[in-house]
C-alpha cells in the first residue's frame, strides 16, 4: 500500500514538474513573440519617422526660398516657418496627453495583454 502511494505522489510530483515546465516554456514563447512584435514595430516607425524628416526638412527649405522670393526678403521666410513650427510645437506640447501618452499606454497595453481593450486612464 505504501509502495502505490509513493509511486503515486512521484508520477503526480513528475507531471506537475512537467506541467510547470510547459508553462514557464509557453510564458517565454509570449514574451518572445511580444517583444519581437515591438521592435519590429519600433524599427519600421524610426524608418517612417527618418524618411519623414527629410521630407518635411527639405519642404520647408522650398517653403522657406519660396516666401523669400515672393516677398523680396532674404531672411524673412525662414522666419515665417520657424514661426510655424514653434507654433506647432506648442500646440502638440498641450495636446501630449490625448496625442503620446494615452495612445502608446493602450498599445503597451493590448501588445502584452490583447484581451484587456477598454483601458481609459482617470482624469
Amino acid at each position: 500500500m505504501k509502495e502505490n502511494i509513493s509511486e503515486e505522489l512521484n508520477e503526480a510530483k513528475e507531471e506537475f514538474e512537467e506541467y510547470i515546465n510547459a508553462r514557464l516554456d509557453l510564458a517565454k514563447l509570449h514574451t518572445a513573440e511580444n517583444l519581437s512584435r515591438f521592435f519590429a514595430g519600433m524599427l519600421v516607425k524610426m524608418g517612417l519617422f527618418y524618411l519623414f524628416f527629410f521630407v518635411l526638412l527639405f519642404s520647408s527649405l522650398a517653403i522657406s526660398f519660396w516666401i523669400n522670393d515672393y516677398l523680396d526678403s532674404q531672411g524673412l521666410g525662414f522666419i515665417i516657418v520657424a514661426g510655424f513650427y514653434l507654433l506647432l510645437a506648442l500646440i502638440f506640447y498641450a495636446l501630449r496627453r490625448s496625442l503620446i501618452h494615452r495612445p502608446i499606454i493602450q498599445s503597451f497595453i493590448q501588445l502584452f495583454f490583447p484581451k484587456f481593450t477598454d483601458y481609459d486612464e482617470p482624469k
